[in-house]
């Protein structure tokens, strides 16, 4: 929220609006308020839009934006598949040939630590993770998903990869955990605007973020700062309607 407090202020200022800011517990609860009418400018997670648009809900958002973060960037927004230290496991492709392994994602609203996670397990040949792993945890955070791994209540887990390389940036050669994978770098989530907005507040604003980073580096780099996964972000770019179709298949968290 602090972080766009920033953001907030200047749209009231430029537009001479009132902006209410408001977060939400978890993607569902997001989700049943743009549903009711009561969002009109949101900031949703990967994994939030495809729950929003997988045929379920009624709206009236449309994805208009996105935070681009250079493919070549030394920070990208990834899935960490990690193992312990000593783990025989020493590729994806391992688990294959093991019974019983221990999975641990971070929760079933989670981009990186559950929708691709699946994803990448899918194009393995893996189709349901529940039929293959002999358990699996949602850990509830990236870094209690490390953490299954570090006191052997997994054998595997996957989230986000800045999570891992703060964990050994910290301990170096100490480290516990041995990478194995690193997804390809994810799309972040998009800016859903209202189609019931002015056009020409929609048209503006959209010309506003655009330049963000321009006119206003300070309020950018604060937004920047909300999502560890837009580490690396340069600007907001224009996306259409299509951008996040490569993921549709593994849209339903629980790979059915």
């Amino acid at each position: 929220m602090e972080n766009l407090h920033p953001l907030a202020d200047l749209i009231e200022k430029i537009f001479g609006t009132t902006v209410e800011l408001k977060s939400y517990n978890d993607i569902n609860d997001l989700v049943a308020a743009i549903t009711q009418g009561k969002v009109d400018i949101s900031f949703i997670s990967t994994m939030g839009s495809l729950v929003l648009n997988n045929g379920q809900h009624k709206h009236s958002m449309e994805a208009v934006l996105t935070m681009e973060v250079p493919q070549n960037a030394s920070v990208n927004y990834r899935t960490a598949f990690v193992v312990p230290r000593e783990s025989d496991i020493v590729s994806l492709k391992d688990i294959s040939r093991l019974k019983g392994v221990r999975l641990a994602l971070v929760s079933p609203e989670s981009t990186s630590g559950n929708l691709i996670p699946r994803s990448v397990l899918a194009k393995m040949g893996i189709s349901s993770v529940e039929s293959f792993f002999g358990k699996i945890d949602y850990a509830g955070s990236h870094r209690s998903a490390l953490e299954h791994v570090l006191d052997g209540r997994a054998d595997l887990a996957a989230f986000g990869s800045s999570e891992y390389t703060e964990y050994v940036k910290k301990h170096r050669n100490h480290s516990k955990i041995r990478l194995i994978q690193l997804s390809d770098p994810i799309p972040l989530g998009p800016v859903l605007f209202n189609k019931s907005l002015d056009k020409n507040f929609q048209q503006e604003l959209r010309q506003l973020l655009t330049s963000l980073h321009i006119e206003h580096p300070a309020v950018f780099a604060k937004i920047t700062e909300g999502w560890i996964e837009a580490i690396g972000a340069e600007r907001f770019v224009a996306i259409e309607s299509n951008y996040y179709e490569i993921y549709i298949d593994s849209k339903d968290s629980n790979g059915k």
